[in-house]
């Protein structure tokens, strides 16, 4: 949750006419989006190429020394006077975040049995969407009272704090590891873990990460959480604004409507990991999700209602939450546990790749086209392409 509040802080400096200024990006929609692709980029880099230190450190002191570094360097932001300063800030805090899932998830793979894993993925991504829904009138009430600067020192403070149980060892690489729980939990995991015949014949076979590499699925997995990432990037970046400027929302009526999008995504988020574990067939949950994002994305522009948007905006967020625990469920079976962090990072890092051009280009094709239709169809069409690969999945079986 901590760090999906450091990172979304850009939404609402977008709607800050003080910060817009003193960047001078008035005017700038394509600039402005340009604040969320660096940090997607780095983001998605560090996820592929820090694997290493993952493995060197573990998940639990990665995860630890990442937000200390990323928190340090977001209060930094709050200094800054330029633009080219604040594009330095989302680049390096795009390296700090770029380590966070692969490591969350060698840890669901390492603590939950595959039976589990679709709700424990949706519970650590229910933090996705608290922090946003929390993030939006939270900046909005910073950004009038304090100054936009305060959006960077206090998603900062609170982030050194997060680290405390870490440092605890409340967390701990392996169950056996861990002193808070018991021998029996600790039996329970493991054994769970040994009766999944698929998982130990994918343990036991090619020791290099080319095995994954080499698999259609993780390549079609890729695309789909691609899909995913470009809608949840895009909407978050751009829909704050969209309501302001395009809809004529007051401040206080576009916090309230957005954060009761991000409320209803974590309802989303973990009815979908309940329903991937219960399905045979797990692509089926992304296949449904991915289509009703495209034709919620497709009213928002398309209805000429102002609530009506919203309500479309409302289902395009809650909906496009479904394929989160599907996606991680589906790798975390097909994936050997010792290159759970390599084949993690590679795909949120691809997926992130594809995805993080997606604020800028919806920012360009905005300012080109003085519409924002524009935009929201890109999201629509890539919301298609994840949902054919999707399909793809679901005739292999899975």
């Amino acid at each position: 949750m901590i760090i999906y509040l450091q990172r979304t802080n850009i939404g609402m400096l977008l709607v800050d006419n003080r910060f817009l200024e003193n960047m001078n990006l008035l005017g700038q929609p394509a600039q402005q989006g340009l604040l969320m692709t660096v940090f997607l980029l780095a983001y998605s880099l560090a996820n592929i190429l820090l694997v290493s230190i993952s493995n060197r450190l573990g998940p639990r002191r990665t995860l630890m020394w990442g937000i200390v570094v990323g928190s340090m360097i977001l209060m930094l932001g709050g200094w800054a006077a330029t633009f080219a300063a604040i594009i330095a800030v989302r680049l390096l805090l795009g390296i700090t975040h770029g380590i966070q899932y692969p490591n969350l998830s060698v840890l669901v793979k390492n603590w939950f049995p595959p039976h589990e894993r679709g709700t424990a993925n949706a519970i650590y991504a229910m933090g996705g969407c608290i922090g946003p829904a929390l993030a939006i009138p939270l900046y909005g009430w910073l950004n009038q009272s304090w100054g936009w600067e305060y959006s960077f020192f206090v998603p900062a403070a609170l982030g050194l704090a997060c680290v405390i149980p870490f440092f605890l060892k409340w967390v701990s690489d392996q169950p056996g590891d861990n002193s808070y729980i018991s021998d029996k939990e600790v039996r329970y995991i493991i054994s769970n873990q040994r009766n999944c015949p698929a998982e130990e014949d994918s343990d036991q076979r090619s020791p290099g990460i080319s095995q994954v590499l080499k698999n259609q699925s993780f390549w079609l997995l890729c695309i789909a959480y691609a899909a995913f990432n470009c809608s949840w990037w895009g909407l978050l970046t751009w829909i704050p604004q969209y309501l302001v400027q395009a809809r004529h929302f007051e401040m206080s009526g576009m916090t309230s409507y957005v954060t009761v999008a991000y409320m209803v995504a974590m309802v989303g988020v973990f009815t979908g990991g309940m329903l991937v574990d219960y399905v045979p067939r797990k692509s089926i949950v992304g296949l449904a999700a991915l289509l009703g994002v495209a034709l919620a994305t497709f009213g928002i522009s398309a209805t000429s209602s102002p609530m009506g948007a919203v309500i479309c905006i409302v289902l395009a967020v809650g909906i496009n939450e479904f394929v989160f625990p599907t996606v991680w469920a589906i790798l975390q079976g097909i994936t050997p546990g010792k290159l759970m962090a390599a084949g993690s990072g590679m795909i949120s890092g691809t997926a992130n790749l594809v995805s993080a051009m997606t604020p800028f280009l919806m920012g360009f094709l905005i300012q080109i086209t003085g519409s924002y239709a524009s935009g929201l169809m890109f999201l629509v069409g890539m919301a298609l392409l994840g949902a054919l690969s999707c399909w793809v999945l679901l005739r292999q079986g899975h």
